[in-house]
């Protein structure tokens, strides 16, 4: 009797064990790390060891022929935004955040919003050059598309994320032309990399926020509310 107890508590702690280990698992691979005794998001915890907004300087290196914008090129506050396409924090922002600044913001003509490509892997640079091979007009409403569903992100092939492309009126000769187009490529690659040296940006999303009393660095996904809060400060010059 003991002993079949002794198995009854020993084949309960392992199951729980394993069920530990496996929401660890699926925590961490979400961008989770475990601090404080607790699991916070790993881009959370980076920001706690900084300000809020850090000062920078430098050109972001974006051509002409390469911005997609939002807004009026005379807001007093320009906002760029570094995003990879296959970045779930990217996405949540695309979906929910942005929205919000285009209402409060953009809308008003007091924020312009630029759109960065920052792409991690090769099917987000795939999407990356779709999204600029499209009529300027496109842009927004296709990466909200890409945005709005995954099954391209995690497909065997490319085939998904053409189909996307073809609803927004490319044809098989455009999404061959757009791919083997080594410049585009080569413009994406460049800005990414300036990025990363003249700002040390590592990661997605990460948004400078550029008006005429300099520029400053944010790392990471914040809330609306933060969001606002930072913009309505810059805004009125404190």
């Amino acid at each position: 009797m003991f002993e079949k107890t002794i198995k009854r508590i020993s084949r309960v702690l392992a199951i729980i064990a394993l069920y530990i280990m496996c929401a660890y698992g699926y925590l961490t691979g979400k961008g989770f790390v475990f601090k404080d005794n607790t699991f916070i998001l790993s881009n959370a915890a980076y920001a706690e060891e900084q300000a809020f907004a850090q000062p920078v300087s430098g050109d972001i290196g974006l051509s002409e022929e390469r911005t997609r914008a939002m807004g009026n090129i005379n807001a007093p506050l320009t906002m760029y935004v570094f995003s990879s396409m296959s970045c779930s924090h990217c996405r949540d922002f695309h979906k929910f955040i942005l929205p919000k600044l285009e209402r409060d913001f953009v809308a008003t003509g007091k924020l312009r919003f630029v759109y960065i490509h920052f792409p991690m892997e090769p099917m987000s640079m795939r999407a990356a050059k779709l999204s600029l091979c499209m009529p300027q007009e496109k842009f927004y409403d296709f990466l909200s598309e890409l945005y709005g569903s995954k099954d391209w992100l995690y497909a065997e092939n490319e085939e998904k994320l053409y189909n996307h492309a073809k609803k927004f009126g490319m044809t098989d000769d455009d999404i061959k032309a757009c791919g083997d187009d080594k410049k585009l490529t080569s413009d994406i690659l460049l800005v990414e990399e300036n990025a990363i040296k003249t700002f040390k940006i590592k990661g997605t999303p990460s948004f400078i926020i550029a008006g005429k009393d300099g520029q400053e660095l944010i790392y990471g996904t914040k809330s609306y509310g933060e969001f606002k809060n930072y913009l309505e400060k810059r805004l009125s010059g404190e």
